[in-house]
């Protein structure tokens, strides 16, 4: 879910079109913070060692699909806002 939200605000704050600096501190500093790539890289590591490739692989594709559909949602949001 917070990958989720991450994406969605980045997806926002791309088109929605801030100052370089708005673009940056909320991009790198909120969406960074934010977002847990390390747990996903943690979670999906410690399935695959446990022989549960089927859910490491659900877990790999679904958050990429799901991070890409938030960012695309809130890239189309952003432009409305634009």
């Amino acid at each position: 879910m917070v990958n989720f939200v991450g994406s969605f605000v980045l997806g926002v704050v791309s088109a929605a079109g801030p100052s370089p600096a708005v673009a940056a501190l909320v991009g790198v500093g909120f969406c960074g913070a934010l977002t847990t790539y390390s747990t996903f890289a943690y979670e999906t590591f410690a399935l695959a060692e446990r022989r549960a490739l089927a859910m490491a692989t659900v877990n790999v594709v679904g958050s990429v699909v799901v991070g890409v559909a938030a960012a695309a949602a809130g890239h189309l949001l952003g432009g409305a806002l634009r």
